[in-house]
């Protein structure tokens, strides 16, 4: 009997893992001037932000309950005792959660758990990869479950955008605070907090604002961490070179992924988002 790991596709995975370690990954879809692509299948990254930098409107919509229903399907056919852990992005920042318990109701399963990671991109990824490694280390069920619960509550995401205007057309933030930021030239550090995208800090300048990424990071490293990841839309150069920084500062591996185009439709294309989990207190 078997545990199988089910995600979307805003954890924003390195390339080829999910093949590698047998995650199913059910896409989300995004949308450019009306036209619907499946997530991380039907448009590459950099054509999305291509298409978004030069005026696209953008939206995105979770995957249906029928889509979950049959990924959850093509696990259990094949193998009728096994367990699926279905891990997802904040059901305060989207429906897919929604739709993967409607899609398992409409199977009349109990084989089908659900984690609410209450982030995005590898805040996903992460309790992904942990559940990954508990199962292949031959873990039970409940256990995997409550270690990456556990790990959920561990990992804090950050992100300095180069303007709120992408957020704000998706509804993700208040108008309010969008117009600020463009009337006052501030660079907000935004994280997610119980769920849903809030302001951490409100410097006047990018300059500033990395200055202040930079000590919330460090705040991180002196308690210790188990994942630490970094993410781009349209400025891999720059966002490679603060990883390069943090690689010389710290001596820690890290992990460098792009923002596939659901949550890119939300950041924009220039952000630099970090993603860390802390070790879990002795």
């Amino acid at each position: 009997m078997a545990i199988h790991i089910v995600t979307d596709s805003t954890a924003c995975l390195m390339k080829g893992y999910a093949e590698e370690h047998g995650v199913t990954v059910v896409p989300l879809k995004v949308s450019l001037d009306g036209e619907y692509f499946r997530d991380g299948i039907d448009i590459a990254n950099d054509e999305f932000y291509r298409r978004l930098v030069a005026g696209a409107k953008a939206g995105s919509t979770q995957p249906s309950p029928e889509e979950f229903a049959s990924a959850y399907r093509g696990i259990l056919d094949k193998d009728p005792e096994g367990d699926i852990i279905s891990i997802h992005i904040s059901s305060r920042m989207s429906g897919t959660l929604n739709s993967a318990l409607t899609g398992r109701n409409q199977l009349d399963t109990a084989h089908v758990r659900f984690v609410d990671t209450w982030n995005a991109a590898l805040g996903v990824g992460f309790p992904v990869m942990r559940a990954v490694e508990l199962t292949e280390a031959g873990a039970q069920l409940a256990q995997v479950v409550a270690e990456v619960e556990e790990l959920c509550l561990r990992t804090h995401t950050y992100f300095v955008l180069d303007s709120l205007k992408y957020l704000e057309r998706g509804g993700r933030i208040g108008k309010a605070a969008a117009i600020a930021a463009s009337v006052l030239k501030i660079k907000p550090v935004l994280t997610y907090i119980e769920g849903v995208t809030d302001v951490m800090d409100r410097p006047r300048t990018k300059k500033v604002a990395l200055e202040r990424l930079w000590a919330i990071i460090d705040k991180h490293m002196q308690k210790g961490t188990e994942y630490v990841g970094f993410h781009y839309g349209a400025n891999r150069v720059e966002v490679e070179e603060f990883q390069r920084e943090f690689t010389s500062t710290y001596k820690v591996t890290s992990m460098l992924t792009q923002l596939g185009p659901v949550v890119g439709t939300y950041s924009g294309p220039d952000m630099i988002g970090v993603v860390i989990t802390e070790k879990k207190s002795q």
